[in-house]
């Protein structure tokens, strides 16, 4: 039995792609993307990492003894392939930092996020974002302002950012949904829980257009 899944784990290193290890990378506690970052100024790519030795990757500047050890029994704890099945369920697709697509703005950032999790599509015109966010128990003329604001700039052609939350974020929303604009919510608590539980049906209408 140990030999057989000794090989059965090569087998899957081999077959591993560069997505797929960075999902992997992601979903390994405390390893983070600024760790990424330096473990791959090293090994060049996710793959490599994930294959690499105890020793070596404990050589990396804040990779500690503990986490050396989460990295390179990585298969004993991370179920990815459910993980995989579990996006496919809820109709995601993955934007890893290795891919074109990935926001370049975002990238330029200290800690970009290893993988993004999306439902609808990014586009090249999104790159001509605003973010409009604000208080979640805002006034009416507050609501009705960001609304307007997000109408009038999604009729534009500008895409809207926002973060799904109640009160302003959601008037930004739906401002540029009205306009029959695009619009993108960077969401905290992940797709299988979404909150507020509220605007499931404004995230459904968001994903067609953003």
């Amino acid at each position: 039995g140990g030999v057989s899944q000794a090989l059965d784990g090569s087998r899957r290193m081999e077959n591993m792609t560069q997505r797929e290890a960075y999902l992997a990378l992601n979903l390994i506690p405390n390893v983070g993307p600024i760790r990424v970052r330096r473990m791959l100024e090293t090994f060049e790519t996710p793959e490599r990492i994930l294959s690499a030795g105890r020793k070596e990757i404990q050589s990396v500047q804040g990779i500690g003894a503990e986490l050396a050890e989460r990295i390179t029994t990585w298969e004993r704890t991370i179920d990815l392939e459910r993980e995989l099945r579990r996006i496919d369920e809820l109709g995601l697709q993955i934007i890893t930092l290795g891919d074109d697509d990935y926001p370049a703005m975002l990238k330029g950032i200290y800690d970009p996020p290893l993988v993004l999790y999306v439902k609808g599509e990014l586009a090249p015109s999104d790159r001509q974002g605003l973010a409009i966010v604000g208080s979640r128990k805002s006034t009416h003329y507050g609501l009705s302002c960001a609304k307007k604001l997000s109408f009038q700039l999604a009729h534009a052609g500008v895409t809207i950012i926002s973060g799904l939350a109640r009160g302003i974020d959601t008037a930004a929303h739906e401002g540029a949904l009205a306009a029959n604009g695009r619009t993108i919510a960077v969401i905290g608590s992940g797709h299988g829980k979404l909150y507020p539980p509220e605007n499931a049906e404004l995230a459904e209408k968001i994903s067609h257009s953003g």
